[in-house]
């Protein structure tokens, strides 16, 4: 009887230490995903942040910040400053990174662009309200404007 007794309490000890291994081995993925997701969103908004105080600079063709800006050189300033991402110099080359994403489904800190989807004449970055912010012209500069349906983007890249 004093064996049984012995056995039980060995089989119950065992069985609580291999529950905990097992539990201490077992990584907590949902906490990782959302750590990861929470980082990827507080790069979008630092984007979009910094992009918003880029308004009222001057557009100067070929500038790439911190005073004057073209559309690319924004959006090149931007993302290096706010998220240590670097993209490609000209909208042609900057429609080629990240993933394409629905008009319908903008996150701020996405990449608008406007022209053909492969060759883009212009980007801009969204900044969340269906607003984005880009280097309009030589006699605009930088300015906020709202999506419309008259210069409505072609495409959406989502590059953080």
């Amino acid at each position: 009887m004093e064996f049984k007794r012995s056995l039980v309490k060995l089989v119950a000890v065992l069985s609580l230490f291999f529950t905990g291994v097992s539990l201490i081995n077992v990584p907590n993925l949902n906490q990782s995903q959302t750590v990861q997701a929470a980082s990827k969103k507080g790069k979008r908004n630092a984007v979009a942040e910094l992009a918003k105080k880029q308004v009222g600079k001057p557009y100067v063709y070929g500038a790439t910040g911190p005073s004057a800006f073209d559309c690319s050189g924004l959006a090149q300033y931007v993302y290096k400053k706010a998220a240590n991402k670097t993209l490609p110099r000209t909208t042609y080359s900057q429609v080629n990174k990240g993933k394409r994403v629905s008009l319908n489904h903008l996150k701020k800190g996405d990449l608008l662009f406007w022209g053909s989807t492969s060759s883009p004449y212009h980007v801009g970055i969204y900044v969340g309200d269906g607003k984005y912010v880009h280097a309009a012209t030589p006699g605009q500069g930088v300015k906020k404007q709202a999506i419309s349906m008259y210069f409505y983007p072609s495409a959406a890249k989502r590059v953080l």
